[in-house]
């Protein structure tokens, strides 16, 4: 089978969308199908792998962690054709995946379209003055899009009931996890990041993903600055870079937090298996997030969850793994105490967290995106 994937984002920009897509292609590409890419240039960066095809781009990553194709049908239209693919597999609903849309049309073979991401609640992060009308437009926006699309994939059964309920969707949609990369778990080092950091005396929470004003960020400061006042041994590392990094720090100064909390900037994704071990928690405060990859990597390596509850991490930690809270700071506060207090449980919520990441290998998920792939081509 011949893929085309249209991205608006990939390496070396990082994110769960470029994780997806990477792990994805991983997964096909070793069981013998070709997976070919359309996604932005980046300046400097230069691909060693087949099959990647870029596109000039403006370069908006230190706003909104995207490199925005010039979307120019004619420039891209000889690689599409060239490829002759079988199927079409769209990341987004604007920009580039308004080219897979167009391409799909005209070469009569479906478009699957992957939901990675609570646009409503996106929007209104963005356009705080219009929150209402960001979201409404938004959700427009995405719903036009699904019903010029042959299949939809949703990572979570959450997502799925969400996009049936809200969207009114009459094509087929599927649950998908993305997969996780378990092999680079085996041979993590614990220690490493906690001697790097000055960290081996105290107790470690983790974030790890974009900062960036959707992600909830100014609550977990403002629960961590509760926590530490009843554990002062405990510090908060923010794993990631975005376009609110600046001003998450200014409110990590005004609370008196800065050696507390730690920003380490990007780091290599390969890297990310070492991070979530070294932690005693993983903490997440995101709504927007479809599936929160990160809390599925933090799991792998053994670590138990404590996140607020959205569609994403609901369906994650479904089974146990860790601990979900209603988006207010108290809640969080005392769902992290609980664990950190009680070593014993978190032992265990950590071994439960390891048994249930194992979901989520990539063979597991490749073969359902498989199946995903030969019901749309059935059904155009």
């Amino acid at each position: 089978m011949r893929i085309v994937m249209f991205s608006n984002t990939y390496k070396p920009s990082t994110s769960g969308v470029v994780t997806s897509v990477a792990l994805f292609r991983q997964g096909l590409m070793s069981t013998n199908h070709e997976v070919h890419l359309i996604v932005p240039h980046y300046e400097d960066f230069v691909d060693t792998e087949p099959y990647i095809f870029r596109f000039p781009a403006l370069d908006l990553s230190d706003r909104i962690d995207i490199s925005l194709v010039l979307p120019f049908q004619p420039l891209i239209e000889p690689t599409v054709r060239g490829i002759m693919p079988d199927i079409i597999h769209s990341q987004h609903p604007v920009w580039m995946g308004d080219l897979a849309v167009t391409f799909a049309h005209e070469l009569r073979i479906p478009l699957v379209f992957t939901f990675h991401t609570r646009y409503d609640e996106y929007a209104q992060s963005y356009v705080p003055m219009l929150a209402g009308l960001a979201s409404m437009v938004a959700e427009e926006v995405v719903k036009r899009y699904m019903r010029q699309c042959t299949h939809i994939v949703a990572p979570t059964p959450a997502i799925r009931d969400l996009i049936l309920r809200e969207y009114s969707v009459e094509k087929p949609v599927s649950v998908v996890p993305s997969p996780v990369d378990l092999a680079r778990y085996k041979d993590r080092d614990s220690r490493r990041i906690r001697r790097e950091f000055g960290l081996d005396e105290y107790e470690l929470l983790l974030y790890i993903g974009r900062v960036a004003k959707e992600k909830g960020l100014d609550l977990l400061v403002k629960a961590f600055a509760k926590v530490i006042a009843e554990r002062p041994q405990t510090r908060l590392l923010l794993v990631g870079d975005g376009p609110y990094r600046r001003p998450l720090e200014s409110i990590v100064e005004r609370h008196g937090l800065s050696s507390k909390i730690i920003f380490t900037g990007i780091v290599p994704h390969e890297e990310i298996p070492d991070y979530a071990a070294a932690a005693d928690l993983f903490v997440f405060t995101s709504v927007t997030d479809t599936q929160g990859l990160v809390l599925v990597e933090a799991m792998a390596a053994g670590v138990p969850v404590v996140a607020v509850e959205a569609p994403g991490p609901i369906d994650v930690l479904a089974e146990g793994g860790g601990l979900l809270v209603p988006a207010e700071d108290d809640a969080f506060v005392q769902a992290v105490l609980t664990l950190l207090e009680n070593e014993i449980r978190r032992k265990e919520m950590g071994e439960e967290a390891l048994r249930l990441a194992q979901r989520y290998a990539i063979s597991v998920a490749t073969n359902k995106m498989l199946a995903v792939y030969e019901e749309a081509i059935l059904a155009v």
